[in-house]
């Protein structure tokens, strides 16, 4: 039987799999993108020329204070990159060093360690600003900012609740919101466990659509919070493959935003011909596939585009376990207990949810990862050594003429099938 080899990252390396080339449907990868430029000055460029808002030197005033929201050690390094615009304009505007605070919007996350945070802002600035993490449990740090429509309490991290200007940087990619950046940067970033649940409740979170934000409530909900939150300015950019800056936004919440949407979406979407029995995805090597908190973010993607009772093969290193504790927990537990809680409205976490609602729709779930055997399975997946493996498996439940997808950068990219609905 012909083959070809499909090379997918895995943790700092790459592994090739090897794919009976009949059944190969095809290899989901963004489309063309441009290589990067001048990341930096593409910043500055952008900064000082905002869509729909006045520059932040014109917003800020001398004695002015100022929280800039920026990306944890879970997104890629950009940090470096994008802050020093916005504080340049800061300065421009004579806010004083000290009435600076920067926050790592961790959400859901453990906190940033020194190191971390050296590593995503630069030694300069953590060494010159007040750089803290946030912590979603602090209940003495969160401000309530009222109610969504749809019934959210907005609890909101205090100091930047309480700035006299409030900024927010980040990357835009694919996300179950949609995309990220703009007012992801405020829900789930900074914003409280209970606001964070709600909005990541089971009945949005399996019917959120990767790359298109469109009827999507999770992302309705988080824009109303972050209007709530009253943000001033963004400073956003899209990535290449090589996590380098192509476009950079900047200006007024929403206009800057979605002009880096429709530039992502038209890099990081792709169509299908139809719905696949077997998809082989990863999360695109580290840092999205350093936990299975973040990694199973490609398995969510793989089991909105799949035939119902197919396969996923989730390739993903998982060094670092699973990220969470709380996620651990609902991960150990038993399918069916699992959704008696979720009718009866109980609040479970919200990745669990995703791995639960998949399986509900799967055959199987393949796990290629560094984990032990026995942890894999008590997660319910099926341990396998190899991708060939899975693949094998796969096809014998499905047949000879199963169709296969492959998604190797899985997180990063949003098939879209053509017959529309789910499968």
């Amino acid at each position: 039987m012909p083959t070809t080899k499909i090379p997918f990252r895995y943790g700092k390396g790459e592994i090739n799999v090897t794919c009976p080339k009949a059944n190969l449907l095809a290899v989901v990868e963004p489309g063309e993108i441009p290589e990067a430029g001048d990341e930096l000055e593409m910043v500055r460029q952008a900064v000082r020329n905002p869509i729909g808002s006045k520059r932040l030197s014109k917003i800020a005033k001398p004695g002015n204070t100022v929280a800039i929201v920026t990306d944890d050690y879970a997104r890629p390094t950009i940090g470096y990159k994008v802050v020093p615009a916005v504080l340049s304009e800061l300065a421009d505007a004579g806010v004083r060093d000290e009435d600076i605070t920067i926050i790592m919007g961790t959400g859901t996350h453990r906190p940033c360690t020194r190191e971390e945070m050296d590593r995503l802002l630069g030694k300069d600035i953590t060494a010159r600003y007040r750089v803290v993490n946030h912590n979603m449990d602090d209940k003495d740090n969160l401000v309530f900012l009222g109610m969504t429509s749809r019934g959210n309490a907005i609890w909101i991290n205090r100091i930047f609740a309480q700035a006299d200007v409030r900024v927010l940087t980040g990357q835009i990619g694919i996300i179950s919101f949609g995309f990220s950046g703009g007012r992801k940067s405020v829900l789930p970033a900074v914003a409280g466990r209970d606001t964070i649940y709600f909005n990541h409740r089971h009945a949005w979170i399996t019917r959120a659509n990767f790359g298109n934000i469109e009827h999507n409530v999770m992302h309705d909900d988080a824009l109303e919070a972050a209007h709530l939150a009253g943000v001033h300015f963004i400073a956003n950019v899209v990535l290449n493959l090589k996590l380098q800056i192509i476009k950079a936004v900047a200006g007024d919440l929403v206009q800057a935003w979605m002009e880096g949407v429709r530039y992502a979406q038209k890099h990081y979407t792709v169509p299908l011909a139809r719905r696949p029995e077997i998809v082989v995805t990863s999360a695109g090597g580290s840092p999205a596939d350093d936990t299975v908190f973040q990694s199973l973010k490609a398995y969510q993607q793989s089991y909105l585009v799949m035939k119902r009772g197919g396969c996923v093969i989730l390739v993903a290193e998982c060094k670092d376990g699973v990220g969470d504790n709380e996620l651990d927990h609902f991960l150990r537990m038993d399918f069916e207990e699992f959704f008696k809680r979720v009718e009866a409205g109980e609040r479970v976490h919200f990745m669990a949810d995703i791995l639960h609602s998949g399986m509900e729709k799967a055959s199987e779930i393949f796990l290629k990862s560094s984990l032990p055997e026995e942890t894999v399975k008590e997660f319910g997946f099926v341990p396998v050594s190899t991708v060939e493996e899975a693949i094998e498996k796969a096809m014998t439940l499905h047949g000879k003429d199963a169709g296969i997808l492959c998604l190797p950068k899985g997180a990063y990219v949003a098939p879209v099938v053509r017959d529309g609905g789910q499968g």
